[in-house]
């Protein structure tokens, strides 16, 4: 993974939202077929606002999930265009992450079935969002063996203590591990401090800036409480659900007056 501090993007399917998806009826995913344009527009912000590595808009395109929306025949299609419109926004400059959500355990093949399309299209490496420990176990246990890219594990809450957990998922060919969807910089702050101690693999910090009808993060407090995390580089810092690219303008921002940077000629091998 990068040796530097790596400012990741925001939130996705927010902004999809926020640009009429309708999630009853619909999935972001989906659009990546339907409104391709939307989901590039997003990535494009990101990038202009200073983010240096893009999560592909995959989060729910596993075959079980698309099935609801009847799409299971597009898995294949979804997945590789999301990767595409990521790569063409990100540049020769960016990385490319391909994002997978938690999968339903009597489907743990999927994992496999998913990483593989998305590492076959191009990503830089996967990441394992907003997932338990041991829904995270059993995507390492099923991809790890098979793909040589780097495995980003990020929970969405971590059991105590840290330790035992990361190493678990150390030992199992995790390449970083860190966090998502918890609300708050400040509370994300203190699980990363946590992780840290536990181990000297980097860490991820995209914590929610807040949700709907609930108070919103400023992106200048969002802001002033990552500036803290360079202490525990390296690290990639970003935001879940109600970020915006204001949060990684902010970001990058606090990071740059701090003295961070980071460049896609670090070794993300």
């Amino acid at each position: 993974m990068a040796r530097g501090p790596l400012l990741l993007d925001a939130a996705m399917g927010t902004r999809l939202v926020e640009r009429g998806l309708q999630l009853t009826e619909d999935d972001p995913a989906l659009w990546n077929l339907a409104r391709p344009e939307v989901v590039a527009e997003i990535h494009r912000r990101d990038i202009e606002a200073g983010a240096q590595v893009l999560l592909t808009n995959t989060f729910g395109a596993n075959r079980k999930w698309l099935s609801r929306f009847g799409r299971a025949a597009d898995f294949t299609a979804i997945n590789r265009q999301a990767v595409e419109l990521a790569q063409l926004e990100a540049g020769p400059t960016g990385f490319v992450v391909g994002s997978i959500g938690p999968i339903a355990a009597d489907e743990p093949g999927a994992y496999r079935d998913q990483a593989e399309i998305l590492v076959d299209a191009g990503v830089d490496g996967l990441i394992f969002e907003t997932h338990r420990l041991d829904q995270a176990v059993i995507a390492l246990e099923r991809v790890a063996p098979a793909l040589s890219v780097p495995l980003l594990i990020s929970l969405f809450a971590w059991p105590e203590p840290t330790d035992e957990a990361v190493h678990r998922l150390a030992d199992l060919g995790a390449s970083a591990v860190g966090l998502n969807c918890v609300v708050g910089m400040k509370s994300a702050r203190q699980i990363a401090e946590s992780l840290r101690r536990a181990t000297m693999l980097p860490l991820i910090v995209k914590p929610s800036a807040g949700f709907p009808g609930e108070a919103m993060a400023s992106p200048e407090s969002f802001a002033l409480e990552a500036a803290a995390l360079l202490a525990l580089a390296p690290v990639m810092v970003g935001g879940c659900c109600g970020s915006s690219e204001s949060h990684v303008v902010a970001l990058r921002a606090a990071w740059y007056h701090q003295g961070a940077s980071g460049s896609r000629t670090d070794d993300c091998r």
